[in-house]
């Protein structure tokens, strides 16, 4: 079951960069970064308990958000919602200037990572991927 999980997720990211705006488009219509070879990808899997879920989600939407502004990093997340199974996943493609190290590193980060703890039920999932296409297609 952890293998078609993880299949899952791989294949969800191969169809976000397949569907991924024109660059420099986003659906909100603001200007922004968009993935391209070979940016990194790093894909983080949260499970919480169920009573801490829908608090976790809150964190990990606007906690991760606020401490990669703080940092000043330049990235495009997709935050993932699987309610049944209390899970939530961030698909993070990081810039040719952001350091996933320097990331992995902050303080920001540690310290939500800190607070989210008794909130799981399970350790923190993590994944690093390359881009390696963009392709889109179209009329």
């Amino acid at each position: 079951m952890r293998i078609s999980a993880w299949l899952t997720v791989a294949a969800f990211v191969a169809s976000m960069l397949l569907m991924a705006p024109a660059s420099g488009a986003r659906a909100d219509g603001a200007s922004g970064y968009q993935p391209a070879p070979p940016d990194e990808v790093v894909i983080y899997t949260h499970r919480f308990k169920a009573e801490e879920f829908e608090k976790g989600v809150k964190r990990v939407e606007e906690g991760f958000s606020a401490a990669q502004k703080a940092l000043g990093q330049t990235r495009l997340n997709y935050f993932l919602v699987n309610p049944s199974n209390y899970e939530v996943v961030v698909v993070s493609f990081l810039s040719k200037e952001t350091s996933v190290d320097e990331w992995h590193k902050y303080v920001g980060r540690l310290d939500l990572l800190k607070e989210l703890e008794p909130m799981r039920r399970e350790p923190l999932i993590l994944q690093r991927f390359q881009v390696h296409a963009v392709t889109t297609t179209g009329k």
